[in-house]
């Protein structure tokens, strides 16, 4: 099977339970703090990768005009009706994130969030999203470091796997032969990143790092949780087109 049918058919399967995790969904909020200060007044934003829509929906409550992708349709239902539910409107369309279906600065800037990992040539991709903003426009990465190695982790992510009702002897994440087809798989850093963004001719390039964002994630739950994500970082990289 194809690399991508293989990744669609990964994001189907994980769509049920995907919010699930408090990595994917929850402190509102704070969420909102982030966004707004990266993105000014009303915005035509595109969230690649949306998933199943958390920040394409706080965008859209946030006054801005929201064009969601993602590879998946099983992401992409839950993320209508999500949107539906908090009343606002969000175009959320099937794409491809290394290849856009839209025209050269049809967008005042991009965001993607826990996406570059899963991508067979991000690099190509950084450039699609700087192609589709306007000049000036902002290009937003937001990821972290997902997996470690260690008995302490590895006991957390099985005490979380039963807490969050999955399989907990199935793994999270691809096998070991899709994993290989993408460069970035358990190896994104901010450094990475910034220089992906350098290559796309992107200038300005600043990390700010979230880590508060996964404490307050941790605060209310159960310490396995912290045994799990120990040692892991997250953070917000942008870049500006045109300067």
């Amino acid at each position: 099977m194809e690399v991508k049918d293989r990744i669609r058919r990964y994001w189907d399967d994980r769509s049920a339970t995907y919010d699930s995790s408090p990595g994917h969904s929850g402190l509102e909020n704070a969420w909102k703090e982030v966004l707004s200060a990266v993105f000014h007044g009303k915005m035509r934003i595109l969230d690649i990768g949306t998933g199943t829509g958390f920040l394409a929906i706080l965008l859209a409550e946030l006054g801005h005009e929201v064009v969601g992708i993602d590879l998946s349709e099983g992401m992409l239902s839950v993320a209508r009706e999500k949107a539906r539910r908090a009343g606002v409107s969000v175009d959320f369309r099937i794409a491809d994130a290394e290849n856009l279906p839209f025209d050269d600065e049809s967008f005042d800037a991009t965001i993607c969030r826990h996406v570059l990992w899963t991508l067979p040539n991000p690099e190509k991709a950084v450039g699609e999203w700087s192609r589709v903003v306007r000049s000036g426009g902002k290009v937003v990465v937001i990821d972290g470091s997902w997996y470690g190695s260690g008995l302490k982790r590895a006991f957390g992510r099985f005490l979380v796997s039963i807490y969050e009702r999955r399989n907990p002897f199935r793994p999270v994440g691809y096998d070991g032969d899709l994993s290989r087809h993408l460069p970035l798989h358990k190896r994104v850093t901010p450094e990475k990143v910034a220089g992906l963004m350098e290559s796309a001719g992107l200038g300005k390039v600043s990390v700010t790092d979230l880590g508060w964002i996964r404490e307050r994630l941790m605060a209310d739950r159960p310490f396995f949780y912290r045994l799990a994500w120990s040692g892991r970082s997250y953070f917000l990289v942008e870049g500006v087109k045109g300067v």
